[in-house]
């Protein structure tokens, strides 16, 4: 009876294996920074911004060669914004891990420092992740259905407001 448990267990597990051996390898890739960007609308003046330093995403896929899952790493990066008086720099060292869900929902998580999307906080700004974690719910659509930021979030337009 041994024996043939034994083969048993071993074709299970060979089935077991074979759908992640055949699973699309991820893809990693490198992106360099954008170009410099006029931003406008998003504080009472415009705001020249310029990012250094890269990003490096890995993108998950399943059998089919569909996106599962994307990790992205922000080294060293930062970003520089500068208005007509002022100047300020501030880290962007942090990643996001993207998950599709079967119901075509995607699930976001944002780790660490760097700038957000103004749906985050859903107001005008210049809105920066200086240290916490935001976690997002997209619906199949896109939009999002959940927004919970745990940290301290700040809107650069203050610091670069002209004085006076």
């Amino acid at each position: 009876m041994r024996p043939g448990f034994l083969l048993l267990s071993t074709v299970l597990l060979a089935f077991a294996v074979v759908p992640a051996a055949t699973a699309t390898k991820p893809e990693r890739e490198l992106v360099p920074p954008p170009g410099d960007m006029l931003i406008t609308g998003q504080c009472d003046f415009a705001v020249l911004g310029h990012i250094e330093g890269g990003e490096i995403d890995k993108t998950f896929f399943d059998r089919n060669g569909d996106v599962v899952k994307q990790i992205g790493t922000f080294p060293g990066q930062s970003l520089t914004l500068t208005t007509v008086e002022k100047s300020i720099t501030v880290t962007n060292a942090g990643s996001f891990h993207a998950r599709a869900v079967g119901d075509g929902s995607i699930t976001i998580s944002i780790n660490g420092h760097g700038p957000l999307p103004n749906d985050v906080v859903g107001e005008p700004g210049i809105w920066y992740l200086d240290g916490g974690r935001v976690f997002v719910t997209l619906d199949e659509d896109g939009n999002p259905t959940s927004i919970v930021v745990r940290g301290n979030v700040v809107n650069l337009c203050g610091r670069l407001a002209p004085a006076g």
